[in-house]
């Protein structure tokens, strides 16, 4: 049933993403003066080398984790797609006025693990300076009209398979709020965005939450704790697979050499433990059956995985592929303008994506299904 319906709902989320947003609302990282740092999980930041100019890697739109006073929809739940809200109350705008910032996460927030100044003016996925802020300028990146974004908001329920029934979702004070059996929703989606070679990609991550019995159950995306820093989006993870005693994924397998075929689909992890431990959700990429994607667009899936610490392998159902030599994908050198080097060297996938197979709250996540698509 997942691998009939995963594309299905892929295929709905996208239909809906292009119905709501415009390739050329997005912006690049230049028009704002900074640089593409990557945010893992527990708010620390990472670099990128950048590849050719205008592209950015993968990002994860804002999400909101309370209901806006004075509006007639809730957006509890909901994804901020520019995090306009977020921008606007940080910039001092009208449009996120009211917003909460400790119930609200975006791409770059708190990216510093202080103030969230360092990408200042810019707290989310780059916009279209050009086309939208009647302050910018080329010379003057950091001067910014603090309302100028667009503000694209997809709610939790647009967000669930089938939503045609609108949910009620349980809360603390009222706990068996809900909808009946068979009209609850049995997938959800989340998804992020990228440019690359000048033209918007999207990813979308199709999972189902189930509860205690294995029923279907209403979903609302939970702001991240402990190791999963509250301020950064929580959907889907990050993992930073080229830290100790991790190894980037490359083609060839864990010796980087394509002859030696047993270890070409297996993917370095930590030696094995004697007691057996749960492995943490920021780490759940190596289960088995897991949707993952990296830098590289590619999309692996987990054949033999860990369930916990004691067990020694994860392999993918097939090898990782060898990435072609070009520029958007490993960069080239440039001064002033000009290309002077060549493309380098494939360094290997540093940076995954993927469905977690927990949230904060304990609920269990279960991957379903990844594709990339242009907007």
């Amino acid at each position: 049933n997942d691998d009939i319906m995963g594309p299905i709902v892929a295929d709905n989320a996208l239909a809906l993403l292009r119905t709501r947003l415009n390739p050329e609302w997005f912006g690049t990282m230049e028009e704002f003066g900074v640089g593409d740092l990557m945010f893992v999980n527990a708010g620390a930041m990472a670099t990128h080398t950048p590849t050719i100019p205008g592209d950015w890697e993968w990002k994860r739109p804002g999400f909101l984790f309370s209901n806006l006073s004075g509006t007639t929809a809730d957006e509890q739940g909901a994804i901020d797609v520019f995090s306009a809200l977020v921008t606007s109350k940080q910039l001092s705008g009208t449009v996120g006025a009211a917003l909460n910032l400790t119930k609200a996460a975006s791409e770059n927030f708190d990216g510093d693990g202080g103030g969230a100044t360092l990408f200042a003016p810019l707290y989310g996925i780059p916009y279209n300076r050009r086309g939208f802020d009647p302050l910018y300028s080329p010379g003057a990146p950091t001067v910014v009209h603090a309302d100028s974004l667009p503000l694209v908001l997809i709610s939790a329920e647009e967000r669930s398979y089938p939503n045609g029934v609108p949910m009620a979702f349980p809360t603390i004070a009222n706990p068996v709020v809900g909808q009946p059996k068979g009209k609850r929703p049995s997938f959800y989606w989340d998804c992020m965005f990228r440019r690359f070679a000048g033209r918007i990609q999207v990813a979308i991550f199709v999972y189902r939450v189930v509860d205690g019995g294995g029923e279907p159950r209403e979903y609302l995306v939970n702001q991240g704790s402990g190791t999963i820093a509250s301020t950064i989006s929580p959907l889907p993870l990050m993992a930073d697979v080229g830290l100790t005693p991790y190894a980037p994924w490359r083609y060839g397998g864990i010796d980087g050499i394509a002859t030696t075929l047993f270890d070409n689909a297996m993917v370095k992890i930590p030696a094995a433990a004697t007691t057996p431990t749960t492995i943490l959700p920021e780490q759940s990429w190596q289960s088995p059956n897991q949707w993952v994607l990296d830098e590289y667009n590619a999309i692996h899936r987990v054949l033999l995985g860990r369930k916990t610490s004691k067990d020694a392998v994860v392999a993918m159902t097939r090898p990782i592929p060898p990435y072609p030599p070009i520029p958007e994908l490993f960069g080239t050198t440039y001064s002033g303008g000009t290309t002077t080097g060549g493309v380098g060297v494939d360094p290997g996938a540093r940076f995954i994506w993927f469905i977690p197979t927990t949230d904060p709250r304990g609920f269990s996540l279960t991957p379903v299904y990844v594709t990339v698509q242009e907007l």
